[in-house]
Formats: structure tokens, sequence, C-alpha cells
């Protein structure tokens, strides 16, 4: 079962998705306090999650609405290949994310100015790689490997 209808996530709330990514992305430079939205938003995937399986992802990832939005016309529609879908890969992807992560937040002392940086820059380099994907192979071609979403179906037991 869908949280969402399917018309909210194809309707005028797309562009929404689209300003956040672009806001969020260039904002967090100059106020890295925009980064702390992005644990914000883990933390809803994770929770929706519970109730219906990745349900995050289909209906309110700004990341991914974005993507379906502004690369359709630009992507080669490749398909993804397959070695990318492994779950091997992806728990990589996941686990390496985390690491850096932590890493990075570990070495904040705690300032919410530095860790609102991390989890900005750790967004920027998820809009980056999704874009590179979306361009390369299909728009929504981040969303097998997103780290977020190989989180939700680790948790969920997927």
């Amino acid at each position: 079962m869908m949280l969402l209808k399917l018309p909210f996530y194809r309707g005028p709330w797309t562009w929404v998705s689209v300003v956040f990514v672009a806001a969020v992305s260039a904002a967090g430079f100059f106020v890295p306090a925009v980064g702390l939205l992005v644990p914000l938003l883990m933390l809803v995937a994770l929770g929706t999650n519970f109730a219906s399986r990745r349900s995050f992802c289909a209906g309110f990832c700004p990341n991914g609405r974005a993507l379906a939005s502004v690369f359709p016309r630009i992507s080669r529609n490749k398909p993804l290949d397959k070695d990318f879908r492994s779950p091997l890969f992806r728990r990589i992807l996941c686990g390496f994310m985390l690491f850096c992560a932590v890493n990075l937040l570990s070495r904040t002392g705690g300032s919410l100015e530095l860790v609102g940086r991390v989890f900005w820059l750790m967004y920027l380099v998820s809009v980056g790689m999704s874009a590179v994907m979306a361009v390369a192979y299909k728009p929504r071609s981040w969303c097998a490997v997103c780290p977020m979403g190989t989180l939700q179906d680790t948790v969920r037991g997927s």
C-alpha cells in the first residue's frame, strides 16, 4: 500500500522538489544549518518505511522526484548495469557513505553548524552522483543504488 497516490508524485508538487534540492544544495554552502534538514529527511524515510516499503522513495523523496522531472530529456535512457543494482554493491556504497558521515560527524565537536555542514556535504555528493547517473543511465537510476533506500530495505528486512 502506497502512502501517496501517483498524481501527487507527478503533479505540481514535483517542482517543489526541484526547488528544494536546488535550495539545499546551494544554501548549505552559505548557511550550513540547512544541512540539518537532511537527517530530518532520513528520519522521515525510515519512519514511512514501516508503513509501506520504500513509500518515501516513491512519494516523498525530493531527489528522486527532481531527477524524474529534470533529466528525462537529457538522459541517455540506458539500463543500469546489473552490478550497480546488486545488493552487495548497494550495501558497500551505503556502508561507505555511513562510514564517511560518522567519521566527519566525530570531528564536529558537537557544533550544530559543523554537523549541518557534514550532512549538507553528504547531500551534495548524493545529488552530484545522482545527476551523473541520471544522464548516463535513466533519470532515476540513482534510486536503485541510493544509500537511503538500501538502509530502508535493510531496516525493514527486505
